[in-house]
């Protein structure tokens, strides 16, 4: 799982697969190196002509911990403090690339978060999907 996907699972975890991810992450010894803060985050998206956009400020929270010499790193959108941290400490902990059990469990977490929203999104998109209305059928009546 790559950075990308470990910040997407945990943004979407609810709050007791956070708590779950956070007991997997506390049995190993953690240093809170930057406490969890909120702060804000210029978003910038492209526009029609492909040029660069200031949309606003979007409140962020991010934290940082060292684990087993590895340094780890989380932001999340919104003011989502323990958030912030399981996705640092997962970041630390993957980060240190042992091959333990204990990183085995936390991929496993993170997965299974990112299977539930994955379903989620897909029935989302199933009913958008039944609700469509064709246009050129409508023509004909």
């Amino acid at each position: 799982m790559n950075s990308t996907d470990i910040t997407v699972a945990v943004i979407g975890m609810n709050d007791r697969e956070v708590d779950d991810l956070i007991e997997l992450l506390t049995t190993e010894e953690m240093t809170i190196t930057r406490p969890p803060r909120s702060g804000l985050l210029m978003m910038t998206v492209k526009d029609s002509f492909d040029a660069d956009f200031h949309l606003g400020e979007v409140l962020v929270t991010e934290a940082a911990v060292s684990m087993g010499g590895s340094e780890g790193f989380g932001m999340v959108s919104g003011e989502q403090p323990r958030k912030a941290l399981a996705r640092a400490a997962a970041d630390a902990l993957l980060r240190a690339g042992r091959p333990e059990p204990l990183c085995e469990a936390v991929q496993n977490c993170l997965t299974r978060a990112h299977l539930r929203q994955m379903a989620h999104q897909a029935a989302d998109t199933a009913l958008t999907a039944s609700t469509r209305v064709s246009f050129d059928l409508m023509a004909g009546a």
